[in-house]
């Protein structure tokens, strides 16, 4: 949580007043109301992303996003096209690590989605490496050059078309859906319209343990099955 004068954190292990965390160093030791400990962390990525991001949409999972990035050969400098904003965390994971020399073109046909994932953007001071346009990427984008896609949205065959002419030639493009009819239908169409190569499909599960002193085991849930991740090298058109 952000701390602030006379506020208070509560949980089910007591309460800590947060003048008191005022001064300290990430790592320092408190105490709560009961006499259990607790430390001060620095937030990463991840914290940011499930605990202070706020949603709209279902979201992706960390399992399926760290895939989707290295898939997408993203890094400093990478320009990268977004279709199907959401609540932005793949908008944000993605920014953090284009660096300042690259950039998102996120488009989305909700302009309230673009206002609140604008808004968590700016909890991470990334909104300056985004670009959003309220816009179907399926039939109109207004970038070109890119080195990379990836779409998140019900129908992404139709938008194959449009990425040809947006892409540099054998950019990757990803693509997010939840069910195997979909992922067939954007199989067929690439094949039939050779407008793609390279295509593979993949499910990412994700076993998370308990660890304790004297036991380490399997919790008892798991994130299994969130979406299928899509890929393919596209084969760009002239525009």
């Amino acid at each position: 949580m952000r701390v602030r004068r006379a506020g208070r954190f509560s949980s089910d292990k007591g309460t800590l007043e947060l003048d008191e965390v005022i001064g300290k160093r990430y790592g320092d030791e408190v105490r709560l109301s009961t006499g259990s400990s607790a430390f001060l962390l620095r937030p990463l990525l991840l914290d940011y992303l499930y605990k202070g991001f706020k949603r709209v949409t279902q979201v992706l999972y960390p399992k399926d996003l760290g895939l989707i990035i290295v898939l997408l050969d993203v890094g400093p400098g990478s320009r990268v096209i977004e279709g199907g904003v959401g609540s932005g965390f793949l908008t944000a994971s993605i920014a953090r690590y284009v660096g300042d020399e690259g950039h998102v073109y996120a488009y989305e046909i909700n302009e309230r989605n673009i206002e609140v994932a604008l808004s968590n953007l700016r909890m991470l001071g990334l909104e300056r490496r985004v670009t959003f346009r309220n816009k179907d990427i399926r039939y109109e984008i207004e970038d070109s050059d890119a080195d990379s896609a990836v779409l998140d949205i019900p129908d992404p065959w139709n938008a194959l078309e449009s990425l040809s002419k947006a892409l540099k030639p054998t950019s990757p493009v990803i693509a997010f859906i939840p069910t195997l009819n979909q992922v067939m239908k954007l199989i067929t169409y690439a094949l039939d319209s050779r407008i793609a190569i390279d295509l593979r499909v993949y499910e990412v599960l994700l076993r998370d343990y308990e660890v304790k002193r004297d036991a380490l085991r399997p919790k008892t849930r798991m994130v299994g099955h969130t979406g299928y991740i899509t890929f393919m090298r596209i084969l760009s058109k002239a525009q």
